[in-house]
């Protein structure tokens, strides 16, 4: 803290500020002249603190009440062995960093805490990925808890921010605690918000309005649709984001009776799409056309794409009267099949509809539209597929095209986006197909990049219980299995760290 005031006090100069007491009390004790010109003290301080800085600073002694620890003994959870509590070291240390979120998750599984010593290196980590934080929060115990609120730096990452300050409370604070009572009361979050929003500003409200996609809700919608009106876009965005998302809504209500009178059944040419004419005021308050460049093809165009991404699919299964396949295919007869099906992957996705998310990714697959599966769009489908349906649609694949596997194929795209745990059956295939042809190559073929990516992620993905199945089987005889060694290497051993941590677990620590 003493060098941060000497660097303030030398840029806005001794004339505008000066030290503030404690800084003064610590250069005296460490024999500066406080007395003497200010100018020269903060130079004095400067040169003395620089040497500090690099030698290391002296532990200053802790002025203030020791806070009341919490007796660990009181939880009901078990400490993991020495053995297990080395893995999550290695795991932190960034040798095996892609199975911290199993290591977490097995944790749950058994009901055992994290390792106190690596608590404050997981928090740090926290701080940058959200994703980390959900996961290592469900596995916090009470000390961990009281942990968490000892360091000033984990601030943002507090369990049980104090409800009653909300009022006074800097914005910061208070995202925090909305944060905290969309999780504990997300009800409760609309009355909080009410008591502060006419002074609010409008960078703030939509920060607020972000917060409350977490435990969204009916009781939300009264609050969202007021929002509507308010002057600036992008609060009426932020709260139409959240209405689409809401089941049932009004909004959606709006959007899908707008939307049904787009489409025209045209003599001789099937379903037809009529463009949006112009970007009305109904339209505008429900946040269509907020990103009107966001989708090529024109004004028109992008308007109605917005609009039918914003619809929840299965509206179209009523309409049509049809189940999801088939309606999906009256959709893709239209005359602007690729906006319509690349909006309902963006509405599959936003409203987390699995059988469309399947539906048009089988449908893309089928239909060989590698413009669309191998965009933007169709990872995010894949990335969203249940786990049961993504092996299914692999192993199909697999067995259509066996063997080896293409490098832009659908199925490399699957394999690579490293978001599913594989079967054991498709493990099988996809590994022993690798084989076989590194058993028959006579050359090294660089076009073949993808299974490097292939292997690192079925190193995470494999169930690593099937570890011996894959030891063998590998002819080191190949001309060109030195370019493959190290990565089957690494295979390998990633499947035994992960089958060590899996089996440590179940280990009792005296």
């Amino acid at each position: 803290m003493i060098w941060e005031e000497l660097v303030k006090i030398a840029l806005i100069g001794t004339e505008r500020g000066k030290l503030p007491e404690q800084a003064t009390e610590a250069l005296s004790r460490l024999g500066i002249d406080v007395e003497s010109n200010p100018a020269q003290v903060v130079l004095e301080g400067a040169a003395l603190y620089h040497q500090l800085r690099r030698a290391g600073f002296p532990i200053p002694t802790y002025q203030g009440d020791t806070p009341v620890a919490i007796d660990e003994d009181e939880d009901n959870k078990a400490v993991v062995s020495i053995r297990s509590a080395r893995h999550l070291k290695l795991i932190l240390e960034g040798r095996f960093q892609q199975a911290l979120p199993e290591y977490l998750h097995l944790l749950k599984q058994h009901q055992k805490r994290i390792p106190p010593e690596h608590l404050p290196t997981l928090f740090y980590f926290s701080l940058k990925s959200p994703p980390l934080w959900r996961i290592v929060q469900e596995n916090l115990t009470p000390a961990g808890q009281w942990l968490l609120r000892q360091n000033p730096d984990w601030a943002a990452l507090s369990v049980r921010p104090d409800v009653e300050t909300w009022p006074d409370a800097v914005h910061e604070e208070q995202l925090a605690i909305l944060r905290f009572i969309r999780q504990a009361q997300p009800e409760e979050a609309v009355a909080l918000l009410k008591g502060i929003w006419s002074e609010t500003s409008y960078p703030h409200k939509k920060a607020f309005l972000e917060e409350m996609e977490r435990g969204l809700g009916p009781y939300d919608e009264p609050f969202l649709e007021e929002c509507l009106d308010d002057s600036r876009k992008e609060v009426r965005a932020a709260a139409a984001s959240l209405l689409a998302r809401l089941p049932d809504s009004a909004l959606q209500e709006r959007l899908f009776s707008y939307a049904r009178g787009l489409f025209r059944e045209e003599k001789g040419k099937g379903l037809a799409l009529h463009m949006p004419e112009k970007l009305d005021d109904n339209l505008k308050k429900d946040g269509i056309g907020a990103a009107r460049k966001n989708y090529p093809g024109g004004n028109r165009a992008a308007l109605a794409f917005d609009i039918l991404s914003k619809i929840p699919p299965r509206r179209w299964e009523e309409h049509f009267g049809r189940p999801t396949v088939d309606a999906l295919r009256i959709l893709a007869s239209s005359d602007q099949k690729k906006l319509l099906l690349d909006a309902l992957a963006n509405a599959a996705v936003l409203h987390q509809d699995h059988r469309w998310i399947e539906a048009i990714l089988r449908y893309w697959w089928r239909t060989n539209d590698e413009e669309a599966w191998a965009g933007s769009r169709g990872k995010l489908l894949m990335e969203h597929l249940p786990e049961p349906v993504f092996n299914e649609i692999a192993l199909q694949h697999l067995k259509q095209n066996p063997g080896f596997i293409e490098e832009k194929s659908f199925l490399s795209q699957m394999l690579g986006m490293g978001t599913h745990y594989w079967d054991k059956a498709l493990a099988q295939l996809v590994v022993k197909g690798f084989q076989q042809w590194l058993s028959g190559a006579r050359a090294y073929y660089w076009n073949l990049w993808h299974y490097k990516r292939i292997l690192e992620v079925a190193a995470y993905r494999i169930d690593p219980g099937h570890l011996e199945n894959f030891r063998t089987g590998w002819d080191s005889r190949s001309p060109v299995w030195y370019r493959w060694e190290k990565d089957v290497e690494r295979f390998l051993r990633v499947l035994a760290f992960r089958k060590e941590m899996r089996e440590a677990m179940n280990e009792y620590n005296a």
